[in-house]
């Protein structure tokens, strides 16, 4: 079995990992988002995910718009990744902080099939924007030897 790229698998789950934290302020009833994420050289993205309502107020992503048919989350590397759960993020606008109750991600690569999972993760924002950055640890909860755990990964996103 070969063992998965630990740039190529701490993009992916970082850019979930932010998908999940942030939303742009709403034109429409819902927000947005639209992330991507560079590590090592390597690039993963995905556009218009769907959000249960508009921050500050607590929100949920839609998965099932991050893992769109047809590929809305692209990578680089031959990674495919998918987004298990709904998240539920909920704002601190005080101290510009959002926070992710639960992270569900598995990554496939050449085979090797790594499941990740994180509960309380926090992204912090950029000034007033709803821009977030944050730098991540996720823990493997599946997965074999060729899984790197923790996955560390440091990950933004650019909001509409």
């Amino acid at each position: 079995m070969s063992r998965l790229s630990s740039k190529i698998i701490g993009i992916l789950a970082g850019a979930l990992t932010v998908a999940a934290l942030g939303t742009g302020p709403a034109l429409a009833d819902h927000s947005k988002i639209d992330g991507s994420i560079t590590a090592n050289g390597e690039t993963c993205s995905w556009t218009d995910g769907s959000t249960s309502d508009n921050p500050p107020n607590t929100l949920t992503v839609d998965r099932t718009t991050i893992n769109a048919p047809g590929g809305n989350l692209s990578c680089t590397g031959g990674v495919e990744a998918t987004l298990n759960n709904d998240p539920t993020a909920t704002f601190d606008d005080d101290n510009g902080t959002a926070t992710v109750d639960l992270l569900d991600v598995t990554l496939t690569q050449l085979g090797v099939e790594c499941r990740y999972q994180a509960n309380d993760v926090v992204g912090q924002r950029d000034g007033t924007t709803r821009h977030y950055t944050a730098s991540v640890s996720i823990p493997l909860a599946s997965g074999g030897f060729g899984c790197p755990n923790p996955l560390d990964a440091d990950a933004s996103l650019t909001l509409h």
